[in-house]
């Protein structure tokens, strides 16, 4: 006989004997014995005692009123309610008893709706109709005892909040409070959950704290109370908050005389949740090592899956953050966390005729996620328009202010250039304008050079490619084109490859002269996160004049310190370039150069709600400046800058300070420029 077999036989064995005696004692007897196993916390025998006299004697009203009382007691608050209904007279006497099984009733049905469903389309139906009936109850049979009519506009905010009725839930809150009645604690976790959601977390701090100072142990209110302070930027209380949390739950607690231990799924939401607090804090490869961590636990978990691919995209990787997002769906096909996220890699991996299929599916998934607003918006604006406007101006002079500056942008210069894009045409292209204006003041007047014309681009997946088509003017004038193409191998490496006529980047200097030339330009880039890029850079330039001239560069980034507000990169450029008619020519072309720089830069987050942001940043460089015939001259440079962001267009601006050689005579060149990117333009 298995196990489980022999222990319901010795079960129904005990229980013979109390109930053949039931049987054969009187009425009152038989009701007085199973309120007395009632009342020693044995409601099962209870039951059985109860439901054997009303087989016997189906019109005892008083055993029928038992068994009401008794289901209670076992949590099937739902066939207490049916069978009260059957016979409404016998609680007739008895409001506060009916009203209590009946909102017994109500909050079961609600913790149920919360269950994962059978099927996804019945997510949120338990929900709805625990509400509509908790509703019934207060349109059509309002509460006689204050106690019950409270417990009812308490509970309907835990269904608002699974139904994310967010506003609902804390104007339901704020209706208590006006009303004078202390809200019971073990709903303010909700209320603080509906506040975080409608991101007022300044006002969900105070609740969160009451909650966790009536049930100090309740980790769900503790984690959100560390995201409030996330989201007011008090990452001091925040990181803290979660270490401490994480280290107060056992991996594997044990009770007392057990053989092993039991899973603590408290201690993997401590872990996660930690962790992903970190790459809020900016720090995403401390966060990226905790969840590979737990990812080699527990593989098979969607939760956390989707948050590892969060982390990933945060860390410039879309496509390893796209196989985490479809792995958790593969296991949980409505994971909100998941079908968010595809839509913002799909997104930067330029497949955005698969984004907005990603965004159908969440929206049927999860209409009323408040997230879905943003996922949208997101969308929409890489898919909308995109331009760029920015402007520069600068001033050079030789050191003490003695001679006249021979600096290849002149004694003061400046500019301006914008372009515009179209919306996006069938999720690939975009067709557009642009313009742009150089000045340069040198010893012999003003030089000006301005082109503006049309272009488009297209990008798909891994290819992009671009052609524009003007017309130059000012010194030189013709037409002025480029075309270019780039590739990405993976998240990591990206090559690109352009061609230009007139280029944008000829020197001042020799159109001035009546020359003009074309350029030919190779690039790769390596950034395998977003801690580290190395970026390189060859061009060759071709004058009408006959020179050629060939330039190579080089730079890396490095992360050196990161912190919730300030992150520190240490920065290593170098650049040679080589001219063929050395400097026979009537404009600076050295024969043979080369510079190479390190320094470091510091981003300080200076204030920060969401998606609005001002970042100030400090950059300061320093390296030999050589050059064929002129020797080697240390070069130091500094620049300041701000940076505004909101809901993805940004505003940047700056000013920079260095002391540049030029055949061999030092100069001093301060420079501003300002630069607006509107729709995600780069």
């Amino acid at each position: 006989m298995r196990p489980r077999v022999l222990c319901q036989a010795l079960v129904f064995a005990c229980l013979v004997v109390p109930l053949s005696n039931a049987l054969a004692a009187s009425d009152p007897e038989v009701r007085s014995q199973a309120e007395q196993l009632r009342g020693e916390d044995r409601p099962a025998e209870a039951l059985l005692i109860v439901e054997r006299r009303l087989a016997a004697a189906p019109d005892d009203d008083d055993a029928f009123r038992l068994r009401v009382l008794i289901l209670t007691d076992l949590g099937s608050s739902r066939l207490a309610v049916e069978a009260m209904r059957q016979r409404p007279q016998l609680f007739a006497d008895h409001e506060r008893e009916r009203e209590r099984i009946e909102g017994d009733a109500v909050a079961r049905a609600i913790g149920w709706g919360r269950v994962e469903p059978e099927t996804p389309e019945a997510r949120l139906a338990e929900s709805r109709a625990a509400l509509a009936e908790l509703e019934e109850l207060q349109r059509d049979a309002p509460r006689q005892t204050n106690w019950e009519a409270t417990r009812l506009r308490v509970d309907a905010l835990s269904a608002l909040n699974h139904l994310q009725q967010h506003e609902a839930v804390v104007t339901g809150y704020q209706a208590l409070l006006d009303d004078g009645i202390e809200v019971p604690a073990y709903i303010l976790g909700t209320v603080g959950d509906s506040l975080l959601a409608l991101r007022r977390p300044a006002e969900a701090i105070p609740v969160l704290e009451s909650a966790i100072a009536h049930t100090p142990h309740d980790v769900n209110a503790r984690i959100l109370l560390g995201y409030a302070f996330i989201e007011t930027e008090r990452f001091d209380r925040a990181l803290p908050l979660f270490e401490a949390l994480a280290a107060s739950q056992e991996a594997w607690p044990r009770q007392a005389a057990a053989r092993s231990g039991y899973e603590n799924w408290d201690r993997y939401s401590a872990d996660l949740n930690h962790a992903l607090a970190h790459s809020y804090a900016n720090d995403n490869a401390r966060a990226d090592t905790m969840l590979q961590a737990q990812a080699g636990v527990g593989p098979n978990n969607p939760g956390l899956q989707a948050a590892y691919g969060a982390v990933q995209s945060r860390r410039l990787r879309p496509s390893a953050a796209l196989e985490r997002y479809e792995m958790a769906l593969t296991m949980a096909p409505q994971d909100r966390d998941a079908l968010a996220g595809r839509v913002g890699a799909l997104t930067a991996l330029d497949r955005i005729d698969e984004a907005r299929d990603a965004l159908t599916a969440l929206q049927q998934a999860h209409p009323d996620d408040p997230r879905l607003d943003r996922v949208e918006r997101d969308l929409e604006r890489h898919r909308g328009v995109q331009a760029t406007l920015s402007a520069n101006r600068g001033r050079s002079r030789q050191r003490d202010g003695a001679g006249t500056s021979i600096s290849p942008f002149g004694s003061r210069d400046g500019g301006w250039a914008l372009e515009v894009r179209s919306p996006l045409i069938d999720d690939r292209w975009r067709v557009g304008v642009f313009a742009h204006e150089d000045w340069a003041d040198f010893i012999d007047g003003r030089t000006r050079h301005r082109a503006a014309g049309v272009g488009t681009w297209y990008r798909q997946d891994r290819l992009g490619a671009w052609a524009t088509l003007g017309a130059a003017g000012g010194a030189s004038s013709g037409a002025t084109w480029t075309l270019g193409a780039d590739w990405r191998f993976n998240d990591a490496w990206r090559a690109g490859v352009e061609l230009a006529r007139n280029a944008q980047d000829t020197s001042l200097q020799a159109r001035r002269l009546g020359i003009d030339a074309d350029s030919a330009t190779l690039t790769a880039s390596y950034v395998p996160s977003d801690t580290f890029a190395l970026q390189g850079r060859l061009s060759r330039l071709r004058y009408d004049d006959g020179n050629t001239r060939d330039q190579l560069g080089v730079d890396a980034t490095q992360r050196l310190l990161t912190r919730p507000h300030l992150m520190i990169d240490g920065l290593l450029s170098a650049y040679t370039s080589r001219g063929s008619r050395g400097d026979t020519v009537g404009y600076f072309n050295p024969e043979r150069d080369a510079s190479a720089n390190v320094g470091l830069r510091f981003d300080h987050i200076t204030w920060r709600r969401y998606e609005t942001a001002f970042q100030q940043r400090v950059e300061l460089m320093a390296g030999p400046y050589w050059q064929r015939d002129a020797g080697t001259h240390w070069v130091p440079s500094l620049g300041y800058r701000h940076l505004w962001r909101r809901d993805g267009h940004e505003l940047e601006y700056g000013v920079a300070w260095s002391r540049p050689v030029y055949d061999g005579l030092r100069e001093q060149r301060v420079a501003f420029d300002v630069e607006l990117r509107w729709g995600g333009a780069r």
